[in-house]
């Protein structure tokens, strides 16, 4: 009788396998021959999972994607608006070493998408995901009457996007300056002022 794979199992395996690689030794080490070395595999039976890099990248992406989802649901979130939005938005800030990690495979993955097809539509879908995010956090500090409710939420949504990839890439380049503790007090200086608090 064959042997029946689970596909899926050895796609996660696989995940896995690079996620401890880059995690431990950065993504640049992450090669298809070093990941299928580590996942007790051939490169050539890798390759019938990801065909090319950009395909093991793009599933990386969403490897983390997906563990991210999972801290936040197992997150205890403040009933106060102010501090859950404040927050969300420090979740989004690499500043410990897991968050760092996917911050890092996120950058390559910004960078290649300049020059792949594939990558470029997701990276797309994805920053698009964080202005519909930023607007929904926005939103609440409305709702709440934090916020005056003629703001240009347009303007403003693009603004806290930037803020937030701007403190992510600060933090991954100087963890000593851009502390958990530091972050937080840039976020909650942004927010006071959008919120006129």
């Amino acid at each position: 009788m064959p042997k029946i794979v689970d596909h899926d199992h050895k796609r996660k395996l696989i995940a896995e396998t690079a996620w401890k690689i880059i995690e431990t030794e950065g993504i640049e080490k992450a090669s298809i021959r070093r990941i299928a070395s580590e996942a007790g595999m051939s490169a050539g039976a890798l390759r019938h999972y990801f065909s090319n890099q950009d395909e093991l990248l793009l599933f990386i992406m969403d490897y983390f994607l997906a563990r991210g989802k999972e801290r936040s649901k197992n997150k205890s979130w403040s009933q106060d608006p102010f501090i859950a939005v404040q927050e969300t938005l420090l979740e989004l800030v690499p500043v410990d070493r897991d968050k760092q990690a996917e911050a890092g495979v996120w950058l390559v993955f910004v960078i290649r998408s300049l020059t792949s097809a594939v990558l470029n539509t997701k990276k797309d879908e994805l920053i698009e995901g964080e202005y519909i995010l930023m607007e929904a956090l926005l939103e609440i500090l409305i709702k709440a009457g934090y916020v005056k409710k003629d703001i240009d939420i347009e303007i403003e949504k693009l603004r806290l996007s930037a803020v937030i990839e701007g403190l992510s890439i600060h933090a991954l380049l100087r963890p000593d300056i851009f502390t958990i503790e530091k972050t937080e007090q840039i976020i909650t200086h942004h927010l006071n002022e959008l919120c006129n608090k």
